[in-house]
């Protein structure tokens, strides 16, 4: 009898593991697909990703103001620069100081804040596709 609890307690930990990594999204930059130390999930159907691991993989600086809890992206290109600004918890963003309303504000989750891909990624210039088929976000940026 204990072998048979065992075995259906070890079955429905690998149904539930499968489970929890099937919900995750694959985040994929101009055709790689992009690691995290903290997995991507979806929240309120927006992709939230760690904000330092995407901004630097398209090449920004980024800064973290503990104080306030503000992200502070700035990509250059050339003699252009593009600065974004999310506040954790604020629905309002800035672009290049340009207000700007999101639908989905950043928030702090296992003690990161993520941040919502689909925004930042064009806010920064990028093109953002998503293929529910492969449960992906499928990023082009220069």
């Amino acid at each position: 009898m204990k072998k048979i609890i065992s075995c259906v307690i070890a079955a429905a930990a690998v149904c539930c593991t499968s489970a929890a990594l099937a919900d995750t999204p694959k985040v994929f930059l101009n055709g790689t697909e992009m690691t995290f130390d903290t997995a991507p999930y979806i929240s309120d159907d927006r992709t939230m990703v760690p904000f330092r691991a995407v901004f630097e993989a398209v090449g920004a600086d980024v800064i973290w103001d503990e104080e306030t809890q503000t992200v502070i992206a700035v990509k250059q290109d050339g003699a252009e620069a593009t600065s974004v600004t999310l506040q954790v918890g604020k629905t309002e963003a800035f672009v290049n100081e340009e207000k700007v309303t999101l639908d989905k504000a950043a928030e702090i989750t296992n003690d990161l804040t993520f941040v919502p891909l689909r925004f930042v990624m064009e806010s920064l210039g990028a093109e953002v596709e998503w293929d529910q088929a492969e449960y992906s976000v499928i990023i082009t940026a220069e």
